[in-house]
This record gives C-alpha cells, sequence and structure tokens, in this order.
C-alpha cells in the first residue's frame, strides 16, 4: 500500500536519530561543557528581584502616578522594628540604644524615628503640638523651675546627689518653695537613680533616661514622646534603606542590630517587619520552598519512574538530562530576562514535573521496541521519529501555553511565560538528543535483547492488567461517558462557589517573623497601617481636598501638615516666648566627662539614703504619699549601692560615666533646643524638619495627604469603595490601597487573558498537527472536563483562587493537553481506541504522576501562595489526566464504531539503514 510523502518533521527526526546513533560523541561532550558554561553564567549574573511593583509594566497609568509620586516625594518604605513587652521601661531602653545605632550607620539609613525629639523637629518644633499643650509645658517648666535651677549647677551625679542632699539639710518643715521642689525632685531622682542601676546592669552605651525623667510625665507622657501601639506594650523604631538597591543588605544589618541590642536588653520580643522586609523575606522563603520543592520532586520523579520501569539505569539517564534542561534553562533566562522574581522563582519544579514526561514517552516506546527483539537502533528511531513527533507537539503545545502569557499587561506574567515557554523548549533539547545517546550505551539494551522473550511476558502480564481495566470503560463507552458527565455535573455546584481570594496577606507565609510582626501591628493598631495618598499642587488646593476628603463616608482621618501651616499661631507664639524667656533663666554647666570618682559617689549616696530614711520616718503618719515617694527613693538608692557592689569600680566608674554623660547631655540640649525656638512667625514649609518634609512635601512644593480608610482595604469589598470613593474627589489617587486594587485586578485579568491565548495557540497547533479541525476538541476535551473536576475539587476542599495559584489557568490548558496529543497520536498510528494497555498508556500514566510530583512537591512550601499553587496544578494535572485516559479513549471507540479516523501522516520509520543493523 502506498504512503504518503514524510513530513518535514519526521525527516527531521529521522536525520536526528541516525546522527545520534552514528555520532554520539558529537552529543555528549559539546553538552558537557554547554551545562558548565550555563551554571558559570547564571552564577555569575543572575539578578533577584524582590520589589514587586516591579511585576507591573510601568506603562499602567496607575503605577506611572504611584512611581511619580514615589520619585517626586523621595519615597522610601519602611523598615519597621517592632519592641514588644509589658515593660515599657524595657521597651524604651532598646529602642533607644537600637536607634542610636541606625543613626550612626548613615551608610545604610536614613530617616530613622523612634521618638518625638525637639532636636529632630527644627526651629520651629514647638509650633506643632495642639496650644493646650504647649500651655501644659509652660505650667510644668514653672513648676520644676526651683529644681531644674538645681540641677543646672551640677556637672555630674556626684555634684548632683551633693546638692540634694545640701537641700534635705537645709529644707525647713514649713511648706515654703525649697521644700515644695525638693518633694517635686523625688520621682525624678528615683527614675535617675534607677536607671544608673540598669546601666551598671547592661552591657553597651547606656541611654539617657529622657527629659521625662525631670517631670515624672508618667505612662501617657511617655506614650507621648515615642512611637508606640497597645497602651505601652509595643514600641516601633522606623527607618529606611538610604536607597532600593541596598535594602537587602539593610535588612540583614538591622537583624544583626537587633540582635546585638537584645544581648544588650534581653527579655523583649523583638521583630522586623515592613513592606521592604516583607520583600526580602519571601523572596528568600520562595527560594527555600522552591529549592525544595526541585529537590524533593526530582527524587520521586526518579522513585515513580524507576517504580513503573522496574529499572534504575535508564529513570537515572532520564534524570540527569533533565538537570541538563534546568541547567540550559537557567543560563536562558540569564540571558533573556535577567533575574528572576517572587512569581518566576517557582519554574523549576514545574518544568521537572512537565520536561521529565518527554523522557518517560521516549523510554517506554523504546523499550517497548526493544522488548520485541528490534535492534537497539531501529529501536532509538522508532521511538525518536514514533513517539518523538507527539513528543515535540506536546512540547510545543505546552510551550505555547506558556508564551501565551507573554501577550498579557502583566510584566511578572510575561516574565514567567518567556522562562516556563523558552525553559520547556530548551529542557527538549537534552531529552531528545542526550538521553537517546545515553540508551544507546549500558548494559541494558543487551540485557533487553536477550531478555526480551522474557520482559515481553512480564510485560504482557502488565499490558494485560491494564487492559483488563481499561476495558471497563472501552466496552462501555456509552456508560462510561454518562458516569463521567455525572460526576461534571455533581461538580458544577461545589465548582460554582470557588472565588477569587484578592487579600495578599492570605498568600503570606503564616510563621515567618515579617509576617507575625505585621499582623501584630495590624490588630493592636487603631489606625489602619496602610493609606492612600493625595497630593495637591498648593496650599489652597491641599486644603480644599482635606475638606472634600475628610467628608467621605470611607474616611476615618487625613494626615497632612496643611493644619500646622494654615493655623492662626498668635495665641501658641506668645506662649512660646514665654517658655522661651523661663527656660532663659536656666543655664546649664558643661557636663563633667571624666570617669566617675566610684568612692565619692557612694559617699554622697550613703548620705542622700540617710536623709531619705529620716524624712520618710518623720512623714509616716502625716502624708501617706511623701512617705512613700521617699520610701521608694531609699530602696533605689539600695539596689544601685549593691549594683556598684558587684560591677566592681573600673566597671562601675566607665558605665556611670556612660551614664551621666548622657543624662546631662540630653537635659542640656533639649533645654538648648528649647531656649533656640524660633518665635518670629508661624510655621512655613521652609520650617519644617526634613523628616517630615520628605514625607509630606515634595521638592517640587506638592503636599502629599495621607488617607486612612475606615475599614479593612486589605479586603476586596472594602478596597474597592474605599478608592471609588477617593476618585471622586482626587483621580489620581494613589498609594498601597489603590496599588492593591489595581495590581490583583490586572494579575487576575492578565492570567486570564493567558488562558484564553493558551486555548487559541494551542488549537492552533493541533490542527496544524493533526490536519483535522475535529481533533482540535478531542485533544482539548481532557482540559475542559480536566478544569471542571479541579474547580469542583477546589470547591469541595474550600481553597480559592488567588494571586499566586491564578497561574494555573494557563498552566493546566498546557498540561491536559498534552495527554490529548500523546493518546490522539497513538491512536492515528494503529486505529484503535486502546490507550492505557499500550507504552502511550504507560508513559501517559507514568508522565502524569511525574507532573503531578513536580507540582505537589510545592505544597511543601511555607509561603501560602506556593502552597496553593501545589494543591491546584497536582490537582488539575491528576484530573486531567483521569479524564484523559477514559474519557477520550471511550469516545475514540464510539467514532471507531462509526468508522472515524485520523489520517496517518507518517511512514514507517523502520525503513532506515539503522534497522538493519544488530545490537552489540
Amino acid at each position: 500500500m502506498a504512503t504518503s510523502p514524510s513530513s518535514p518533521a519526521i525527516r527531521f527526526l529521522r536525520w536526528l536519530a541516525q546522527a545520534i546513533a552514528t555520532h554520539r560523541g558529537w552529543v555528549l561532550y559539546p553538552q558537557l561543557v554547554l551545562v558548565a558554561l550555563s551554571v558559570a553564567y547564571t552564577v555569575r549574573h543572575l539578578e533577584f528581584h524582590t520589589d514587586r511593583s516591579a511585576l507591573v509594566g510601568g506603562d499602567k497609568e496607575y503605577h506611572r502616578i504611584y512611581q511619580e509620586y514615589k520619585r517626586e516625594f523621595q519615597v522610601q518604605d519602611d523598615l519597621v522594628v517592632v519592641v514588644e513587652s509589658e515593660d515599657m521601661e524595657k521597651n524604651r531602653q532598646f529602642v533607644e540604644r537600637l536607634g542610636a545605632k541606625l543613626e550612626s550607620e548613615t551608610n545604610l539609613f536614613s530617616g530613622v524615628m523612634y521618638k518625638g525629639d525637639l532636636r529632630l523637629l527644627g526651629s520651629k518644633a514647638l509650633l506643632f503640638p495642639p496650644e493646650a499643650k504647649l500651655k501644659d509645658l509652660l505650667n510644668t517648666l514653672k513648676e520644676y523651675r526651683p529644681f531644674l535651677q538645681e540641677f543646672s549647677r551640677a556637672t555630674n551625679l556626684v555634684s548632683l546627689f551633693d546638692l540634694v542632699n545640701t537641700k534635705f539639710r537645709t529644707a525647713k518643715r514649713e511648706d515654703d518653695e525649697q521644700s515644695r521642689g525638693l518633694v517635686k525632685a523625688l520621682p525624678a531622682l528615683r527614675r535617675i537613680i534607677d536607671q544608673a542601676t540598669d546601666a551598671l546592669q547592661r552591657e553597651g552605651n547606656p541611654p539617657s533616661p529622657g527629659i521625662n525623667a525631670l517631670f515624672d510625665g508618667g505612662r501617657e507622657a511617655e506614650q507621648a514622646m515615642y512611637i508606640t501601639f497597645g497602651n505601652g506594650r509595643m514600641y516601633l523604631v522606623t527607618a529606611q534603606a538610604r536607597d532600593r538597591t541596598v535594602t537587602p543588605v539593610a535588612v540583614r544589618r538591622l537583624r544583626a542590630l537587633i540582635s546585638e541590642t537584645q544581648t544588650e536588653v534581653p527579655g523583649l520580643n523583638v521583630g522586623l517587619t515592613g513592606e521592604p522586609v516583607l520583600e526580602v523575606d519571601e523572596m528568600e522563603q520562595s527560594q527555600k520552598d522552591t529549592t525544595l520543592a526541585s529537590i524533593v520532586s526530582l527524587v520521586l520523579v526518579a522513585l515513580i519512574f524507576v517504580y513503573g520501569y522496574h529499572s534504575t539505569g535508564r529513570p537515572i539517564k532520564a534524570n540527569l538530562c533533565l538537570v541538563a534542561g534546568l541547567a540550559y534553562t537557567m543560563g536562558y533566562t540569564t540571558l533573556t530576562v535577567g533575574h528572576l522574581n517572587v512569581l518566576t522563582i517557582t519554574f523549576a519544579p514545574i518544568l521537572i514535573g512537565l520536561a521529565i514526561d518527554f523522557g518517560v514517552h521516549l523510554i517506554t516506546r523504546y523499550e517497548e521496541e526493544l522488548w520485541h527483539r528490534k535492534p537497539e537502533h531501529y529501536a532509538l528511531e522508532k521511538a525518536v521519529v514514533n513517539t518523538g513527533v507527539g513528543i515535540f507537539t506536546g512540547a510545543f503545545t505546552t510551550a505555547g501555553a506558556f508564551f501565551a502569557m507573554a501577550f498579557t499587561d502583566f510584566d511578572g506574567i510575561q516574565e514567567m511565560g518567556i522562562i516556563c515557554g523558552g525553559g520547556l523548549l530548551v529542557c527538549l533539547v537534552p531529552m531528545m538528543t542526550l538521553l537517546p545517546a545515553l540508551l544507546l550505551g549500558g548494559r541494558q539494551n543487551v540485557l533487553d535483547y536477550q531478555l526480551g522473550p522474557v520482559l515481553d511476558r512480564r510485560a504482557a502480564k502488565e499490558v494485560d492488567q491494564r487492559a483488563r481495566i481499561e476495558n471497563i470503560w472501552l466496552r462501555r463507552p456509552v456508560t462510561t461517558l454518562v458516569v463521567i458527565a455525572g460526576i461534571s455535573l455533581l461538580l458544577v455546584g461545589p465548582a460554582r462557589k470557588v472565588g477569587f481570594d484578592y487579600n495578599l496577606l492570605h498568600m503570606q507565609s503564616a510563621g515567618l517573623p515579617a509576617v507575625i510582626f505585621q499582623d501584630k501591628l495590624l490588630h493592636s493598631s487603631t489606625k489602619p497601617v496602610v493609606y492612600a495618598v493625595v497630593t495637591a499642587r498648593s496650599i489652597t488646593e491641599a486644603t480644599n481636598l482635606l475638606a472634600h476628603l475628610t467628608n467621605l463616608s470611607t474616611v476615618a482621618s487625613v494626615d497632612s501638615l496643611v493644619g500646622f501651616l494654615t493655623e492662626p499661631a498668635a495665641t501658641k507664639l506668645d506662649t512660646l516666648r514665654e517658655i522661651k524667656a523661663l527656660v532663659g533663666e536656666i543655664q546649664f554647666v558643661p557636663t563633667d566627662r571624666a570617669p566617675v570618682a566610684v568612692s565619692d559617689l557612694n559617699l554622697s549616696l550613703f548620705s542622700l539614703l540617710g536623709y531619705a530614711r529620716l524624712a520618710a520616718e518623720a512623714t509616716r503618719t502625716n502624708d501617706a504619699t511623701l512617705h512613700r515617694s521617699l520610701t521608694d527613693l531609699a530602696d533605689a538608692i539600695i539596689r544601685l549601692r549593691g549594683a556598684m557592689l558587684m560591677a566592681g569600680s573600673h566597671a562601675v566608674a566607665s558605665r556611670l560615666a556612660g551614664f551621666q554623660q548622657a543624662l546631662f547631655d540630653d537635659v542640656r540640649e533639649t533645654f538648648a533646643a528649647i531656649r533656640s525656638q524660633d518665635a518670629s512667625g508661624p510655621l512655613t514649609v521652609e520650617d519644617l524638619p526634613a523628616v517630615l518634609k520628605r514625607r509630606f512635601v515634595s521638592v517640587q512644593g506638592a503636599h502629599a495627604l495621607q488617607v486612612y480608610p475606615k475599614k479593612d482595604v486589605w479586603e476586596r469589598k472594602e478596597q474597592e469603595e474605599f478608592v471609588a470613593e477617593l476618585r471622586t474627589v482626587a483621580p489620581d489617587v494613589t498609594g498601597t490601597p489603590v496599588q492593591l486594587l489595581e495590581y490583583t485586578t490586572l494579575l487576575k485579568q492578565s492570567y486570564e487573558e493567558a488562558a484564553l491565548y493558551s486555548i487559541a495557540a494551542i488549537a492552533v497547533l493541533i490542527l496544524i498537527h493533526f490536519r483535522r479541525l475535529a481533533c482540535v476538541p478531542l485533544a482539548l476535551l481532557p482540559v475542559g472536563l480536566g478544569w471542571l473536576w479541579m474547580v469542583g475539587t477546589m470547591g469541595l476542599t474550600g481553597v480559592s483562587f488567588n494571586p499566586a495559584n491564578i497561574m494555573t489557568l494557563p498552566l493546566i490548558v498546557g498540561v491536559g493537553v498534552t495527554n490529548g496529543v500523546h493518546i490522539l497520536n497513538r491512536f492515528a498510528e494503529e486505529k484503535h481506541p486502546s490507550i492505557l494497555a499500550k507504552s502511550t498508556g504507560k508513559a501517559v500514566l507514568v508522565s502524569g504522576l511525574t507532573t503531578i510530583a513536580g507540582f505537589g512537591s510545592l505544597m511543601l512550601a511555607d509561603h501560602r501562595g506556593i502552597r496553593s499553587l501545589g494543591f491546584i496544578m497536582a490537582t488539575g494535572t491528576a484530573t486531567c489526566m483521569v479524564v484523559g485516559l477514559t474519557a477520550l479513549p471511550a469516545i475514540l471507540n464510539l467514532l471507531d464504531r462509526y468508522g472515524w479516523m485520523i489520517k496517518k501522516t507518517q511512514r514507517d520509520n523502520a525503513q532506515s539503514t539503522l534497522g538493519r543493523e544488530e545490537p552489540r
């Protein structure tokens, strides 16, 4: 019977088989060199990008607005240190010490904030508090003036306590100004002594007790001074990396500084969070997850292969070729894209599960021919050509599904498509060249030929078992299709319940420290931690916007500097002048820089202890509050003297010297800052401190208004309402809520588009390959029903789509259609619907299991998004495989009964000279 002429693909594959058989060395050694070069090139040039905003194309309007805002206001996301304990003083000690370290490392950090320091806020710092607070400060200074005047004469701790001792000696029992001043000073003295004790017991440079130590401002004043949450249970330190390029280094250094400070102030729960930290940690976690998944998937794939084929040699050879393909893919990725991100880093386990299929199908057909006692070169050519056609078609259709992602509007998805699509084709190279060359070598070929009848009988038993199973649906095709239709209908209900979870918080690694402390902040803060940003080009525009924004139903509050720049300041300025005049009367002497004279200090403390005890005894019956203050002071002195005795004279001298310098310098510099306050006029933009100006006023003079939502804008409905209402007032609004809304919307739409593009590209490739329109829906049948079963299973298990696992839409198209292509290819070759009983069916089964192993390994990930991706893809691969092995053969059986067939387009491939060679 005449045969049709060979297609170009057939001729190429036959030539390839002959070339490999004739020149094995030409295939083996150059690829070894190429693998080494690919690895070296990757190690040297591949980068890892942590910035999630880089996943979005810069041509998107919302993203362009956000980038312009960040450039104009020089915005850097905060690195946030969360310090947590029930002891406010420990919290304060930690943030003071850590803040000082960060301020000294200007090569990595900028914009360090942990307390409201007058020196940081500039020459008009006292125009920021409300007028009532300014009045309170004035009254406090008047009340504490006697003590402050005495304190200003002290140069060190010894002279300070000597002055206090003098006050005790000369104080009268009457209620005079001197006695009242001494009584007011008791809490301040106790706190100073307690802090001196603490400085002796801790390593590192001790911080100042703070100006509040002198005024006994209490818990409320302490919280007002520092950045606190949860009623003082959590203190924050915020900073920014000097620029985005050093963010990973800054994060690592900050963690080292936190660990160092924890040795100085132990017993605290301290963590680092913030958007840059989450990005860095998420990338590192993804690297660990995908590395583990890659190793596990390689091992599982090898075990499945070995178990399925009852040998180790060929499966190991296939895995080695797979590793070579991954090395090529890394080099290809480095050359074409240049970097990996949190999406594309998952490519390795995906390709492991997909690319091993090439080897499975090739080896299966090769072994089948050997067991029929065919020469190894003939068996190789039969496998390379006949099975190679299906391998190439499956590879190109799956790659086409990936490459379809490149037509979307989402840069991260485009890169994923380019890497996985190109990577699949790159992996095809060693599988179709290196693997055949390796298969021709080894003792297994001789054994297969010699034991061919035995192996064939054993294989026949396996085939018979699979055939009996397959006959269940092949003999009853109508019943089979009715059952499959019934299952599909039952899964429609659960499938309809599956939604899309837009909340990015639900994808994060639950056990990641940065995530844990992020959640602590979210749950403890009475104010949202994310906000939108509206910009105005003038004060007038900003004032008008502020009025409109505060009236919106979804807005909780608006932060800006507009109120400070426009409020009447006449009364504040009068109060400020009074404060300056009062503080001007208090002149501090220079601080003593010498080590503390331990014996003199011990003597002064001993005298002060005696005075305190005598005064406490005298007030025992007539003034309980004063008695308690004096008793507390005496107890504090005892603790300090005990600590001095335990520490040793040298440590006492040096550590207390550091403490007294911090204390006296802090007080002197704070009062100097008050004296230098500018009371000449109201606050202007030029007067703003750099740390605030950078956040709220751009270099071009634009004003930023930070708009906080009333509801949780991590949830989609609240997010949409908040952004939609803001856009009625300010169409160019930007910030995190807008980014979240547009980012997730674009990502979802892009993957949906990618799925449609994949189907279209695959349909065209199938039509070209089979040259028959009816083959397109047949090949896509496993995809359609498999996808329905997958989504139905998600509904039954409570799994939703999310921004990480939505990539399953185009992926499942490429994975599922491969089964259909191989099944139709074998049907075209043998004109019989039986598949499972053939080597092709076994290959489909084994390749399905290896693909499930590849994707299923991602379920080991801590990142919840990657874990859900692994679950969905493993489920989808399984359902597509089941449908492909049952529904499609059942349909082909019905069609075969009516005489429908696929025209055979290739000749018998055993006609070449290779077929006449005998095995070794």
